[in-house]
Formats: structure tokens, C-alpha cells, sequence
């Protein structure tokens, strides 16, 4: 096995989170009664680069043609797109004749906030896209490639800005993808990515991001080392809320636009955070397995005694917490979740009901068990402001009683 991005041999297993079923591929009833297949879900970390990845790619096919997550469906995004695609305008002085592309363009959320003031163009390969065709927003339905570049530039001058948020890490053919971004790619162009941070992964113990949509997890020196190859740089680099903590990166043709003191302040930061020792991430497996433990004696208690059990949220975060720690229908009783496309479905591998939010409020189960951790304040108030009075549990977040 090679590295995802600099083809070194040299990766250092650090934990096994076992076999999952693929996160966003929820069941019916009649589906859950046959064989479904899981893949290994393992986490390495290249001693070489520092680019820290899973070691099992699945077919992006299986993964993303039939997408039941949208972009609209998160509350934080489209105040967050907002401030990102007015900054852009204003920062690279973009006009109504410039052309913005947002890759993996989901529903179009991205997209729609530009609100004019450029031309527009996503490409997605997912079936989350008929939102966006719907609302008017043009694009392409299909995997972003140097063919895909040419195909646009066919009939459409070159991108001064190509985005992609929280997409780049799901890129499996990564090869292929960033020849379509330099194809594509205006010589002053930028292009921007925002993933989320290792270093939240390792210092808040945000295990729940590391599922099969998920293939690598960004600090800046493996970025760094990518980009080079493709004739780019890194010239600024911003830390935001996204995901629980995500990094938004600048680049653009080596040479043209001078390098922030960002760059080199965050080098010195993710040093200091150890995400290059491998010290860290074997001190990291061991927090893993502790907070494991500390969950799931929790829930078998509270069960002990009687107490009922909801989760909230059917992200894919909250099936790598549920398969990970073997949570299972005799410890939760259903999840809720606003997505229509998963309610009356299983969530994948536990096997446990997915219901509409409405059920918290009606049932009013002793607990909720917050599976989506990046979101838990928005999630808590909207629950305690529509009346539900039980108590919340992280996960993640189960204080040590070791």
C-alpha cells in the first residue's frame, strides 16, 4: 500500500475501527434482511509526507451516485458559503463575467450565494444534484476530471475561482482531479479547499470523521507536498468552525500571489500539536480505545436501570460512532434525523430505525445521544427551544471515570 499523495511505502498503522457498511447507504426493512457488505476501516499515517489516510478505498460509485446528503440539510452551511463567496468576490476582484466553478457541488448551496455577481458552474456526480438542476444552477453531473476541464473550457474561458468544500478528502482519484483543477484553472485563478483539520481529529478526538466518504486527513505539509507536483502553492491558509474545526486553503500557480505568514504560523502550530510524531498517534489509538469504553459503559448503565435511549442525527459521523462501538438497537431505541430521504430506513450496519425529528419531541426518551457532534450546540438549542426535556450525551465527549 502507497501513500495517497506522495506514493511513500513508509505508513505506519494506527488504529483499526473495524468493518463498516458505507455510511450514507441506508436500508429498508425488506433490504435489512439479506447480506450487506462491510469494509475495513483502518487509519495510517504516512511517515513520509505526515498525510494521514484510511487504507481501504471503496468504488466512489458505491459511495456518491445514489447521495442522500445535501448541503442545505446542515444549518451551518449556507451562512457559512455566504461569508466565503462574498470574501471571494471582493478579495480576487471577481466580475460578472468571471467564471466560479464549485466542484463537488452537491445541491448548489455554494453556488446560489454568489447571487449574480459572477457566472456559475458546478460538477457533482451524485444524485443530490437534481436540487440543484431544480433551483436553476448549472451542472455537470459527473466525476471532475482533466476531461471533464476540457469539456468545460469547450465552451467556457477558465475558472478564476474553483471551489470545493469538504469534498476534497473524498476524492479518490486524486490524480485525476487535480490535472482537471490545473487545466482548468486561470493563470491568476485560485483555488480553495476547506477539509476538515487533522489536527481536531487528534486533539478533540474527532474519530467520528474517519469513515469511507473520508480517505485522507489534511495538515498543511502533505497539501503542500501535493500541490507542488501540480505546479501550485499554498499562499494562505484560514482556520474555520466548519465540521467541527476545518482549514480553508489558498492556492494558486507557484510564483504568482505572495505566501500569507499564515502558512508558515500553522506549519509551526500542527508542529507543536505533534502531528508529525508518530508518538502522537499512538498516544491518539489509546484515547480511541478509552473513549470506547467509556461510552458504551455509560449507555449499558443508563439501560440497566430502565432509562430510554434516542440518537440524533443519521450522519455518516454518527455511523462510524455506532459501528465502531457496536451500539446497536437493544441500547438505542431509534435516531432521528430531518432528512426524509433516510426516515422509515436503517441506518447502515447497526441496523437501528431512523425516524422523523418529531419523534424526540413526542416520545421524550430519557436521553438523546447527539450523534453529530460538529453541530451539538445548534442541535441542543433547536431541541430544547421545540420542548424536548431529557438530558443529552456527546459522544466523544463521556467524561473519564478512569
Amino acid at each position: 500500500m502507497n501513500c495517497q499523495i506522495c506514493s511513500s511505502r513508509e505508513l505506519v498503522h494506527v488504529v483499526s475501527l473495524g468493518h463498516h457498511a458505507l455510511p450514507d447507504v441506508f436500508l429498508t426493512p425488506a433490504e435489512a434482511t439479506g447480506p450487506f457488505t462491510v469494509y475495513p476501516l483502518d487509519l495510517y499515517v504516512c511517515g513520509q509526507c505526515w498525510l494521514a489516510q484510511i487504507g481501504y478505498g471503496v468504488d466512489p460509485d458505491l459511495l456518491f451516485r445514489d447521495f442522500v446528503y445535501t448541503t442545505e440539510s446542515n444549518p451551518a452551511s449556507k451562512p457559512h458559503f455566504g461569508r466565503l463567496t462574498t470574501s471571494l468576490v471582493q478579495r480576487f476582484q471577481l466580475g460578472s463575467e468571471d467564471l466560479a466553478v464549485d466542484l463537488a457541488s452537491n445541491d448548489g448551496t455554494l453556488l446560489e450565494q454568489y447571487d449574480g455577481r459572477v457566472r456559475i458552474l458546478g460538477v457533482d456526480p451524485s444524485s443530490a444534484t437534481a436540487g440543484a438542476i431544480a433551483k436553476g444552477v448549472p451542472t455537470i453531473v459527473d466525476f471532475f476530471t482533466e476531461a471533464t476541464a476540457k469539456h468545460i473550457l469547450a465552451t467556457c474561458q477558465p475558472a478564476r475561482v474553483i471551489t470545493t468544500m469538504n469534498a476534497f478528502a473524498h476524492i479518490k482519484e486524486l490524480d485525476a482531479f487535480m490535472g482537471g483543477v490545473v487545466t482548468l484553472l486561470a493563470e491568476d485563478g485560485v483555488f480553495v479547499s476547506e477539509s476538515h483539520h487533522l489536527q481536531n481529529v487528534i486533539t478533540k478526538m474527532q474519530y467520528d470523521l474517519i469513515h469511507h466518504e473520508h480517505l485522507r486527513f489534511y495538515s498543511l505539509r502533505p497539501l503542500m507536498v501535493l500541490f507542488d507536483r501540480y505546479g501550485l502553492e499554498i499562499f494562505d491558509v484560514e482556520e474555520t468552525a466548519t465540521q467541527g474545526g476545518s482549514l480553508l486553503v489558498y492556492a494558486g500557480r507557484t510564483g504568482v500571489r505572495p505566501i500569507s505568514a499564515n502558512v508558515e504560523r500553522l506549519l509551526a502550530q500542527e508542529t507543536a500539536a505533534g502531528l508529525y510524531s508518530l508518538d502522537t498517534y499512538a498516544a491518539w489509538a489509546t484515547r480511541l480505545a478509552q473513549s470506547k469504553r467509556r461510552l458504551m459503559s455509560l449507555l449499558y448503565d443508563l439501560k440497566s436501570r430502565g432509562a430510554t435511549i434516542a440518537g440524533v442525527g443519521a450522519s455518516a459521523k454518527g455511523n462510524t460512532i455506532l459501528n465502531y462501538c457496536g451500539i446497536r438497537p437493544d441500547l438505542l431505541d431509534y435516531i432521528t434525523d430531518g432528512s426524509e430521504l433516510k426516515q422509515g430506513k436503517l441506518a447502515p450496519g447497526s441496523l437501528i430505525p431512523v425516524t422523523a425529528d418529531q419523534e424526540l419531541l413526542d416520545r421524550q426518551p430519557d436521553y438523546a445521544l447527539v450523534l453529530t457532534a460538529n453541530l451539538k450546540d445548534i442541535i441542543i438549542g433547536k431541541l430544547r427551544g421545540k420542548g424536548y426535556g431529557g438530558r443529552f450525551i456527546v459522544a466523544g465527549e463521556v467524561p473519564s471515570t478512569e
